[in-house]
């Protein structure tokens, strides 16, 4: 498959996938006595999925391309890399009770920043550790209830 092909056909399920979330959405009801509702936010994300699909779709649509294959790994590594980021997702969520959010969610970004697409020790800290304590804060925020973990945090 070439990579208009490729191009069209993925903004396509994306953006049926978009128009599914928001049919779905809808069904569950926007607003509820004034407030958003359990389908306001699922609306907005199948919203976003159409909208950034079509960053992908419209420039397929016009490119011009001839027919040439391409291999649908384009770096060698990319099968090991997306092994291993399958392999510390489940760990991550495995981890995550015993070990607590912010800690799991430290060394996840730190193995992600590191391993799979290498970066500094000081960059990769600092992504590890402003996206744990943002996201952190931001869940808090929202009264989400996280897994505390051994440490109690």
């Amino acid at each position: 498959m070439n990579n208009k092909k490729r191009d069209l056909v993925s903004s396509m399920l994306w953006m049926a996938l978009g128009a599914l979330f928001t049919v779905g959405a809808l069904q569950q009801g926007l607003m509820r006595k004034g407030v958003p509702g359990p389908g306001f936010l699922p609306f907005l994300s199948g919203l976003a999925l159409i909208f950034i699909s079509l960053f992908v779709w419209v420039p397929a649509l016009r490119r011009r391309e001839k027919e040439t294959k391409s291999q649908f790994f384009p770096e060698p590594d990319s099968m090991k890399k997306l092994s291993l980021a399958l392999v510390a997702l489940f760990a991550f969520g495995f981890a995550l009770l015993q070990i607590g959010y912010i800690l799991t969610t430290f060394v996840f970004m730190l193995f992600m920043t590191r391993i799979m697409e290498p970066r500094g020790w000081l960059t990769s800290v600092w992504v590890a550790f402003l996206t744990s304590a943002l996201s952190y804060f931001l869940f808090t925020l929202l009264e989400v209830q996280l897994p505390q973990g051994l440490l109690g945090f």
